[in-house]
């Protein structure tokens, strides 16, 4: 199908063995959700932190994440004490299945209508976890015909592949890549470029924002829409 395209151009489990000396340990991550715990379930959100996140859609009824996660001190050796407090945490709140990176200094309280996720930088400090680094790069493969929310704070891309029942991604440090979507789609980044294939013409909102970077948007020819644009330093072109 030919697509056309509205371009926007701003500047605005596995068991890790440790030695006594180590201080980075890097594991496999393998995770799957069987169907029947998804029964009540609408959507899908995945957070990461520091890595990039890849979902792709199938016709399938369970959620498999697989991937790797580095963890690394600069001022000591690694403990199982400490690998056992970094992981991927599951919880299930308001019909939304959170899978969520679990560490030193996360912060999580789930509210009607939603989850806050933030970091405590000073409890890290006072706890010794200063000099803890870590990296989660995940890819989920899911029903396709679930709501989805996907998100990294440092991460090169998050990528989601498709998706057809609605797609809210974003980045602050990278790129967000979406391809072959269809619904109400949202994608955010600071520092980072964003692209977005639909591969029906959107016809609920779709919102796009970045602060240093580009939004390309391509959708099949026969889109109606309004768009509205802003930019404190950037240039609108559209084919349509």
């Amino acid at each position: 199908m030919m697509k056309k395209f509205i371009s926007f151009v701003l500047f605005a489990f596995i068991v890790t063995q440790v030695s006594a000396q180590s201080n980075r340990v890097t594991d496999n991550i393998d995770i799957e959700i069987k169907g029947r715990a998804l029964n009540s379930i609408q959507e899908f959100n995945i957070k990461n932190i520091n890595g990039d996140v890849k979902v792709s859609g199938y016709d399938g009824d369970e959620i498999q994440i697989s991937g790797s996660k580095t963890i690394r001190t600069k001022g000591r050796n690694l403990n199982r004490d400490i690998l056992k407090k970094i992981y991927l945490r599951q919880e299930e709140h308001e019909g939304v299945m959170y899978v969520f990176v679990e560490a030193p200094g996360v912060e999580v309280k789930f509210k009607k209508g939603g989850m806050n996720y933030s970091i405590n930088s000073q409890q890290n400090r006072r706890n010794g976890y200063e000099d803890l680094q870590y990296e989660f790069n995940i890819e989920v493969k899911m029903p396709q015909n679930m709501a989805l929310s996907s998100s990294t704070i440092n991460g090169k891309k998050v990528i989601v592949e498709n998706m057809f029942n609605g797609v809210d991604a974003s980045n602050v440090n990278g790129d967000v890549f979406l391809k072959e979507i269809i619904g109400t789609t949202r994608a955010h980044t600071v520092n980072g470029d964003i692209e977005a294939y639909f591969t029906e013409s959107p016809d609920t909102e779709a919102e796009f924002k970045t602060v240093n970077g580009s939004i390309e948007v391509y959708s099949p020819k026969d889109l109606g829409a309004v768009v509205t644009f802003r930019s404190l330093h950037g240039e609108l072109y559209t084919d349509f």
